[in-house]
């Protein structure tokens, strides 16, 4: 998903209205992989708005209220493997937040959530696999922009972080199985809840292990969308 393509953008859930200009809402973002999961908003006051900063770069933005995205079921069932990359910003002091979730709830057998926390006066990041506790990354000074990279091997019992090309946090323990054929929400939890208050400059979710110079490619990519060091 790529907010700095406009012709993926459109100011309705159908997709109908093209986005053509900032400060207009986003009411569906196309799926740039070829395989149709578009993300939509139905309700036209929890659509995020495209933005764009200082350094020219477009982001959605979301207002930690209500804003919010979601696909249809995206069937992961056969794999045990996820690597999700998102370049955002951070703006708010919420403790729990959540960029992007596959399936409704962190304890759903299958799903992966990739999050942007702030406790003890400083954001904290972390992934989550297949319904098994997060991964917590060291404090960052608010407000922080960073490129994400949470990973997710069940079966070898491992998922991890990456903050900003950096490994910050592996652990094991995650349950072994399968992903799961839930719907993708980004910017809350199910539509409801932990909503994001931020920006949003890129997310990529491939169902699979990636190497570690596909991850760096990645996430080089997103920099240059965020214009990061």
């Amino acid at each position: 998903y790529d907010p700095s393509d406009m012709s993926t953008l459109f100011q309705d859930s159908a997709g109908t209205v093209p986005v053509t200009a900032v400060e207009q809402p986003v009411g569906r973002i196309l799926d740039k992989s070829g395989r149709g999961n578009h993300a939509i908003q139905a309700t036209t006051t929890k659509r995020p708005v495209l933005q764009q900063d200082g350094n020219g770069k477009y982001y959605l933005a979301f207002d930690g209220v209500d804003d919010a995205l979601q696909t249809g079921n995206i069937d992961f069932t056969s794999t045990d493997k996820m690597t999700v990359w998102a370049g955002i910003t951070k703006m708010s002091t919420a403790e729990y937040q959540l960029v992007a979730e596959l399936g409704a709830s962190g304890v759903v057998s299958g799903s992966f959530g990739l999050w942007g926390h702030y406790q003890s006066g400083a954001y904290r990041f972390d992934a989550s696999s297949a319904g098994t506790a997060s991964v917590f990354s060291a404090p960052y000074a608010p407000p922080h922009a960073a490129v994400l990279t949470g990973i997710g091997l069940p079966a070898t019992g491992a998922r991890s972080i990456r903050v900003s090309g950096t490994q910050v946090t592996t652990t094991g323990a995650a349950v072994p199985g399968l992903y799961g054929n839930h719907p993708l929400y980004i910017g809350s939890r199910a539509g409801t809840s932990l909503f994001f208050n931020g920006r949003l400059y890129s997310l990529i979710i491939r169902g699979a292990q990636s190497s570690l110079s596909q991850i760096e490619v990645t996430e080089l990519y997103i920099k240059q969308k965020m214009r990061l060091p």
